[in-house]
Order: C-alpha cells, then sequence, then structure tokens
C-alpha cells in the first residue's frame, strides 16, 4: 500500500513540476519577446537621433539657465513628474522651472557652471510615439583651476509624441538616486518606475 500511495505522490510532484516547468518557459519567451527591439529602419532611426537631440537640449537648456523655455519642449497636455511634485500642462511646468530669488542671487554670485550628462539611453519607436529611459547625472564646475563634482544623479522616463513633425514630451518621470535638492523633500519618494 505504501509502494502505491509514494507513486502517486511522485506522479502529481512530477506532475507538479512539469507545470510550473512549463509556466516557466512559457513566461521567459513572453519577457524575451517584451525585450525584443521593433526592425530597425531609416525612419526610426532618424527618429531615435531626434528624440536624443531633443532630451540632450532639454538638459542644455536647463544648465545654460534657460528654465523659463524648458515647457516648449512638452506637450500641451503634457504630464511632468520631478520625484513626487506634479505639473500638468505647459503653463504649470514652466512655472516648476523657474528659480527661487534665492537660486536667482547664488546664480548671479558665483561662477559655477552645472552639466548634466545623459547615459545608457534606451529608446523605443512606434510609429508617432516613443518612450527613452536615462540615467542623468548632475556636474558642477566651481571654477577653473577646480575638479568637477558630482552633485545628484537619477533615472528619467520620457513618452513622447510626434505632433507635426516634432517630437514632444507628453509624460516624463525623473526619479532622483541621490543628491535630490531640498525643495522636493516632502514629495520624494524612492521608486523604481514611474
Amino acid at each position: 500500500m505504501n509502494s502505491s500511495r509514494n507513486r502517486v505522490f511522485s506522479f502529481r510532484g512530477l506532475a507538479g513540476s512539469l507545470l510550473i516547468a512549463t509556466f516557466a518557459v512559457g513566461s521567459a519567451v513572453t519577457a524575451a519577446e517584451a525585450q525584443k527591439p521593433r526592425p530597425l529602419t531609416m525612419a526610426t532611426l532618424l527618429d531615435r537621433i531626434q528624440i536624443e537631440d531633443l532630451l540632450t537640449r532639454y538638459y542644455y537648456d536647463l544648465s545654460k539657465g534657460k528654465a523659463h523655455e524648458l515647457s516648449e519642449y512638452f506637450t500641451a497636455d503634457a504630464y511632468l513628474d520631478v520625484d513626487g511634485t506634479v505639473a500638468r500642462g505647459r503653463g504649470e511646468i514652466a512655472k516648476l522651472y523657474q528659480p527661487s530669488e534665492g537660486q536667482k542671487r547664488e546664480a548671479t554670485a558665483q561662477r559655477r557652471r552645472g552639466h548634466m550628462l545623459l547615459n545608457n539611453p534606451v529608446i523605443s519607436i512606434d510609429g508617432d510615439s516613443a518612450t527613452a529611459e536615462v540615467i542623468w547625472t548632475g556636474i558642477m564646475n566651481e571654477g577653473v583651476g577646480k575638479p568637477p563634482g558630482l552633485y545628484e544623479q537619477g533615472r528619467e522616463y520620457s513618452e513622447l509624441r510626434k505632433v507635426q513633425g516634432r517630437w514632444l514630451i507628453s509624460k516624463r518621470c525623473i526619479m532622483s538616486d541621490s543628491g535630490t535638492p531640498d525643495r522636493f523633500d516632502t514629495t520624494y519618494k524612492p521608486r523604481e518606475t514611474c
């Protein structure tokens, strides 16, 4: 009796293991399919270059103190989330980027220059919509003859739409990993995605 009971449990255990293995292989195939890049064409390559240029110019303008112009990189109905501080539409986005009076005085008084490095871009194009993920690193230059210093780093996830032939950001989430500015202390929460 024990021997037939053990065979039943062994068969059930084998069937369960096969079911789990089948599910795992099926999940792996689904995950692998999701990671497959879309076919590369001349059009998608051009779109990717335009999106990289857009993101690079955005941070270039930010480092040049052109905060008032940053809202022009967004669609009219855009959503921006900077470490939990949310702005909707170009008007709110423009206000979010306006420096405080203290920041204006500090920028005028010092000969400092900040730059943003963008690394590891993952850009996916799907017709007139796209997503872009990058890692950004802020570098501050205190002056000639002094070494540069890292002051912040994080990740961003953006959704983009092509509007009248021009790529614009429709949704952007900025997630700091270090050096978060004090003004985001009340809204900051560590997170992996938007």
